[in-house]
């Protein structure tokens, strides 16, 4: 067996021993940047019964008939004494009435219960929000369609146009409103210029409630994907190419040491 060729082995072990070198800073910088910027993960209850309590007041949801012929019916929402009227944004589903209480609208509506359950088990959050260490939310969230797009056909495609409202129901009886566009920004600067650019609706962060309650309402394989400045492959910064390109120049020294010598060439050719 021939001895390998020196240079390109020295190279191999140089790259060999770079390798878990790059991935250790890839690693450290990693877990730095998720202790800084810590995504919380949410825990979503859909509620079903179109009358309910919250925070000791009741909330009652109803339909109304369409204010103008050729228009959806509203819905109407009373939380205590705060209410507020909700267009349908998606034509009601065929048979609707047979289908219980708010569960025929979650096409685009659903009304949820919901507390961050990172780093505990269900169990411990139930513990939790019963002895009162962890309150749990209340939100009615809705998707919109670009108008008169057809929601089974183009309001799928035209993701870009959606828009996502949120009531969320506070203890103290008051009712907070926010809305976002879906998020196709592969950057924060990049979602600050379409923002500017489309009437100040910010898109949706990845690391938001309001992103994992929105995905409830995206119709299968369409939720978007996490935008690269919210990955934490950002904080990897140079280590994270640098780490594959010592398994490549590894792997190709390897090749060029141990590659077999050419036949030497026939005396007098």
């Amino acid at each position: 067996m021939r001895r390998p060729r020196p240079i390109p082995l020295a190279v191999a072990v140089l790259a060999v021993v770079a390798i878990p070198v790059f991935c250790a800073l890839m690693a450290v910088r990693i877990a730095r940047y998720n202790k800084a910027e810590p995504r919380v993960v949410y825990v979503f209850g859909e509620i079903e019964p179109a009358t309910f309590t919250y925070a000791g007041r009741e909330i009652a949801i109803t339909e109304r008939p369409a204010p103008r012929p050729g228009e959806y019916p509203t819905l109407h929402v009373a939380y205590g004494d705060q209410s507020f009227s909700l267009p349908m944004t998606l034509a009601p589903r065929p048979h609707a009435e047979q289908v219980p209480g708010l569960l025929s609208y979650g096409d685009w509506m659903k009304v949820v219960r919901f507390a961050p359950i990172t780093g505990r088990t269900l169990e411990e959050l139930e513990q939790a929000i019963h002895a009162g260490e962890e309150r749990d939310r209340l939100a009615l969230v809705t998707r919109s369609v670009r108008p008169g797009a057809n929601p089974e056909t183009w309001g799928r495609v035209w993701r870009k146009d959606w828009i996502f409202d949120f009531y969320e129901f506070m203890p103290d009886g008051s009712i907070t409103h926010d809305r976002f566009a879906y998020p196709t920004a592969r950057s924060a600067a990049a979602a600050q210029k379409r923002r500017e650019s489309e009437g100040g609706i910010p898109e949706l962060d990845s690391r938001s409630w309001q992103f994992q309650a929105a995905d409830l309402l995206m119709p299968e394989g369409s939720a978007p994907r996490i935008i690269a400045g919210d990955s934490p492959l950002v904080a990897a910064s140079w280590t994270f190419p640098a780490a594959i390109l010592s398994v490549f120049t590894a792997t190709a020294a390897l090749l060029v040491a141990f590659a077999p010598a050419r036949p030497a060439a026939p005396a007098g050719t």
